[in-house]
């Protein structure tokens, strides 16, 4: 099974919400997303073609990124308020195994996942108190290698547990891609069941920083993913080349989305993604720098689960 990390913003649910009307994704794809507003307009449509095409996704409830404080009980209400909720609980461990168990105990939480940093003790007694809870059968831990305590613990426990990788080589400028035409991602979807993984992570082709907001760019980069003859994921950066000042951004997206669309054709990529791409190429249209990481997103999910589909 695959969890991308994604933020809950208007594209990435966008995505998911084709890729979930599409029924791509079900049964090899469990997103986990993590809220940056306290606004649920967009969770509140994902969650409606979620229901209607049985999707399943993670929430974490105590995120503290955009405007959100971290532990509260917001999105714990909004999930509680969902009739058939498709939206599982998703914890992040900042040390407060005492909140998180006070909300378990007070919205009798089932099939928690606990997102946890790979600097975390595994021997204090509180975190290995709220691991053994019942109403925790997820763990997600970032670069588990680099805690081998953690990680023998919670192989111990016999529960669930996914490997979180941040694989995306961002770059300081868009224009620096030029001279990155690609680079290796991933292998985890080989090897996760390997290493008793029930499954693997990542933050998709996004980094795994969150930056608020956002200015119009030099360059204009469409990141997009694909499966070498090993089966080994790969992204290829296909930048804009008059990169000079921050106009014409719809001429930029016509250099980068030319490349793209050749590579496609070349490599014989049919999926919904690469269709609206090499549409919205032939036809001239810019669909603005959202669309464009929406289309990369889906494409990245789609190779994936195409090939989950096929190996599992």
């Amino acid at each position: 099974m695959y969890y991308p990390f994604l933020r809950a913003r208007q594209f990435e649910l966008i995505a998911l919400r084709e890729l979930a009307s599409e029924k791509t994704t079900q049964g090899v794809i469990n997103p986990i997303l993590e809220p940056v507003m306290d606004t649920h307009n967009g969770l509140n449509l994902a969650h409606k073609v979620f229901v209607e095409n049985n999707q399943y996704a993670y929430l974490i409830v105590n995120s503290n990124l955009g405007n959100l404080n971290g532990d509260s009980f917001l999105f714990l209400e909004y999930i509680k308020s969902l009739e058939d909720s498709k939206y599982n609980v998703a914890f992040h461990y900042r040390n407060n195994p005492l909140e998180i168990e006070k909300s378990i105990l007070e919205y009798k939480l089932l099939d928690c996942m606990l997102i946890c940093s790979n600097d975390l003790d595994s021997d204090n007694a509180d975190f290995q108190k709220l691991a053994e809870h019942e109403s925790i059968s997820t763990f997600t831990v970032e670069d588990p290698g680099r805690n081998r305590a953690l990680d023998r613990f919670i192989k111990r426990l016999g529960k669930n547990y996914v490997r979180l990788d941040d694989l995306f080589e961002k770059q300081e400028r868009n224009s620096e891609f030029l001279n990155i035409p690609e680079h290796r991602f991933s292998e985890e979807h080989l090897w996760f069941k390997d290493d008793n993984f029930v499954g693997f992570s990542d933050y998709t082709t996004l980094p795994s920083e969150f930056i608020e907001g956002g200015s119009t760019p030099r360059a204009v980069v469409i990141h997009w993913t694909y499966m070498n003859e090993k089966n080994e994921i790969w992204i290829k950066h296909f930048t804009s080349i008059t990169n000079d000042t921050v106009s014409d951004v719809q001429g930029k997206f016509g250099e980068a989305a030319e490349k793209a669309v050749k590579f496609i054709n070349e490599k014989n990529i049919i999926n919904s993604a690469a269709n609206e791409l090499v549409d919205y190429f032939e036809r001239g249209h810019y669909p603005g720098l959202g669309m464009v990481k929406k289309l990369s997103i889906k494409n990245h999910l789609l190779i994936i689960s195409e090939y989950l589909k096929k190996t599992t």
